[in-house]
Formats: structure tokens, C-alpha cells, sequence
């Protein structure tokens, strides 16, 4: 079965050591840190407190990615001191991710870019793991704009997506229920192609709806196909308490492994 994790911004109120506790104790296999200055602030920890949180994860579980606050458009299309901030940024983070065992870093892409822009757009940086992009935005949802993202590669070797299953749904048509035996819009299956990382996103409401079905069986039939992807549940509701997150985690992997039954 598809082993699920959990993104730490689903819990407020524990420290990275103690996050990592108790996900092992309540079973999850792996986390996802908010490694940027509204999470942990990762790149202002001292060497020896990344080692430590290393030495945490080996014995608990493991963080196996980071997300970083940096928007991607800083990196690619901002002017040179930006572009220099930025770079920097995700090169320290990427350095940090990889002591603490981490194997990617997730850039925001809340700005959505044109084919235009992103063909003369800056490369990215070298960094010690791979770079993912989360779009948040409806105007990354076109097959033309999400292939000259996935072709603003750098000496990293190209760019990745972390998919989300609200964000996914909300650009869907809304006609798509009555007509969710027909094809997915092309794109949905171009980010299922290139995702890494897929987090079930709950905001409060659930994992309810055709779009995060239809979101997760695009991804399924990667999966189904070897894809190697990371599923990770992200509780986004008022409740953030260790009980309450520990609730719509269970919620959201019963939800999963549902929509894994309706493919067999």
C-alpha cells in the first residue's frame, strides 16, 4: 500500500523533535517540513541544530522533503538582486534539507508566468536536491504553460511539481461531475506525469467531491505505473492540535485508500 506522511504545517504547538515523536508514534511514516520563515525557519538554525533534528529523524521518522517560501518568478523572471536572494535562499535550504536526510525542495509558484516569460527566463540554481514547483495559481493550468515551466531547467537538471489536491480541483471545470466519465483536462494528467509529491489537502471540509477524485486518479494510474510519488496528507483546518490532526489524517488515508479500491 502507498505509504502516506504528513505535512507539518497539519500541527501546531510541537517542536521539530517532538513533531517527529509523535508522528512515529501515531504510525506516520514519514513528514514534510515548512521549512521556510513561517515554518521552522530552517536557514537560521545553527549547523548543530539541523544535525540534531537529523539525529531525531533517524531515530523516529524520516523528513523526506522541505518546502521553502521562495516564489519561483523571483528566481526566473525578478531582477538580479532578487533573483540573487532568492537563489541563495533555496541554495541554503537545499544544503539543510539534504543534512536532515531530505530529498527535494518546494518553491511556491503563486505567480503565474507566460510561455513568453518563462522561454527567457533565468536558469535555477544549482542546489543538492531536486527543486519542485507548487502552482497556485489557475493560469499555470494549460498544457503550453506547464511544458515551458518544466523546461526552465538549470544545472539541477529541470523542475518537478508538488500537486495539491484542492488547488488541482478548484481549476477543474465545473461541469466535470456530470461528465467524469469523459477525459481529464490534459494538463491534470501532465502535472500527474511530473509530480514527485502529491499532498491530499484538507481545508476543513474533507476530501469531498469529484475534483480530488478525479486529482487522485490521475495520479493513481502514475503510481499504478511506477511512478515513484510521495503522498502526504495537509490539514489545513482550524483545529491544528496534535488530536484533531491526527483525526483528519486517518480521515484523508481511508479517503485514499478508497479511491485505490474503486481502480481494481
Amino acid at each position: 500500500m502507498q505509504p502516506i506522511g504528513l505535512y507539518s504545517i497539519s500541527v501546531r504547538g510541537l517542536a521539530v523533535p517532538d513533531l517527529l515523536a509523535w508522528a512515529a508514534a501515531c504510525g506516520m511514516p514519514f513528514v514534510h517540513l515548512r521549512g521556510g520563515a513561517r515554518g521552522v525557519g530552517l536557514t537560521a538554525q545553527s549547523d548543530d541544530t539541523v544535525r540534531a533534528w537529523a539525529r531525531v529523524a533517524r531515530e523516529t521518522v524520516p523528513i523526506t522533503g522541505v518546502t521553502a517560501d521562495v516564489e519561483l518568478a523571483d528566481l526566473l523572471i525578478g531582477g538580479s538582486a532578487v533573483r540573487w536572494q532568492a537563489a541563495q535562499e533555496v541554495t541554503r535550504l537545499a544544503r539543510a534539507t539534504r543534512t536532515l536526510g531530505g530529498a527535494w525542495v518546494r518553491l511556491l509558484a503563486r505567480t503565474p508566468l507566460t510561455c513568453r516569460q518563462l522561454t527567457g527566463a533565468a536558469a535555477l540554481p544549482a542546489a543538492e536536491v531536486p527543486l519542485l514547483a507548487e502552482i497556485h495559481h489557475p493560469q499555470w493550468m494549460s498544457t503550453d504553460v506547464l511544458t515551458a515551466l518544466l523546461d526552465a531547467s538549470g544545472p539541477t537538471g529541470g523542475l518537478r511539481l508538488l500537486a495539491d489536491t484542492a488547488q488541482l480541483a478548484a481549476a477543474l471545470p465545473a461541469d466535470l461531475p456530470a461528465t467524469a466519465s469523459g477525459a481529464v483536462p490534459a494538463w491534470l494528467d501532465l502535472i500527474a506525469e511530473h509530480a514527485l509529491v502529491l499532498h491530499l489537502s484538507d481545508p476543513g471540509t474533507g476530501l469531498t467531491g469529484c475534483g480530488p477524485a478525479l486529482v487522485a486518479a490521475a495520479v493513481q494510474a502514475r503510481i499504478h505505473h511506477g511512478l515513484p510519488l510521495q503522498v502526504a496528507v495537509e490539514w489545513t483546518g482550524p483545529d491544528r492540535s496534535p488530536r484533531a490532526c491526527l483525526a483528519r489524517y486517518r480521515a484523508a488515508t481511508a479517503w485514499w485508500r478508497t479511491m485505490q479500491g474503486r481502480r481494481r
